[in-house]
């Protein structure tokens, strides 16, 4: 095969236009013929690509047979394990439905509070309120006084400068 007819061939694999047997002996050529260089690359695409015919060995299938025939026979099921199957079934439904029922059942209620509480936690609102806006008014009295401090800061060193 000429290195123009073996391009051809190798590009019609990477096409998808080969059929299995043009890919077997494009694979079998690749496997026992030297290619140039620049087709290394591709060659061992296409061996990687295309599987080689496996080797059976000799005498495979009279032993696969006779393992086979040596491995036990299998064992029917009692007349007792469909039975044990939907008492199993059965009991996984109750135990699912009695689960569910107590989970549903026993929610925690919603709190009921007194008019003490009520009164008590509105109290506590107000003197939260209060809080706040005493410490509102402190914050802005304190601002007001950093301002005033860094005038005088400003009217002491500008005395002192001068002196």
């Amino acid at each position: 095969m000429t290195t123009q007819e073996l391009r051809k061939q190798i590009d019609s694999f990477f096409d998808g236009n080969l059929s299995e047997t043009d890919e077997q002996a494009l694979r079998d050529y690749l496997a026992t013929h030297e290619v140039p260089q620049d087709m290394l690359e591709e060659k061992r695409i296409v061996l990687t690509l295309v599987p080689g015919t496996p080797q059976i060995p000799e005498g495979l299938e009279e032993r696969l047979s006779s393992f086979i025939d040596r491995l036990p026979a299998r064992k029917k099921a009692t007349r007792f394990a469909p039975v044990w199957r939907w008492v199993s079934g059965v009991a996984a439904i109750v135990i699912l439905a009695s689960a569910a029922g107590l989970y549903f059942t026993r929610q925690p209620a919603q709190p009921q509070l007194s008019e003490q509480e009520i009164y008590a936690c509105a109290e506590a609102q107000r003197a939260l309120l209060l809080v706040s806006q005493k410490l509102n008014e402190g914050t802005q009295q304190w601002q007001e006084a950093q301002q005033e401090i860094v005038k005088t800061n400003r009217i002491i060193n500008k005395h002192l400068k001068i002196k």
